[in-house]
């Protein structure tokens, strides 16, 4: 199984997919778990204990896809702290290829 980071909702490909909201504790667990590659080059991926993607490399298929979204927007180019994030809010969608 390919597992991806994203800082978007991405379809990739023609298909079925089903869509989930998770919490941050159950975002932790399938980091964790799959060990997934990064393309989120957004801040919010530190609140999983990653560094954000810098290379602005293209993502060209997944399996499964956990999409990050700031509850708010973030400054672009600053650098957060973890509890600045926290304070923020991220959510969390897993995207499944069926």
């Amino acid at each position: 199984m390919k597992g991806v980071i994203l800082s978007t909702s991405l379809i990739l490909e023609e298909g079925t997919f089903r869509a989930r909201r998770l919490t941050q504790a159950q975002a932790q667990a399938w980091v964790d778990s799959f060990t997934p590659e990064n393309f989120c080059g957004h801040e919010t991926v530190r609140i999983l204990g990653l560094e954000p993607d810098r290379s602005r490399r293209q993502c060209d298929d997944y399996d499964q896809a956990l999409c990050l979204k700031a509850c708010s927007r973030l400054e672009f180019g600053r650098e957060y702290a973890v509890e600045e994030i926290k304070e923020i809010g991220v959510e969390f969608m897993l995207i499944t290829k069926q």
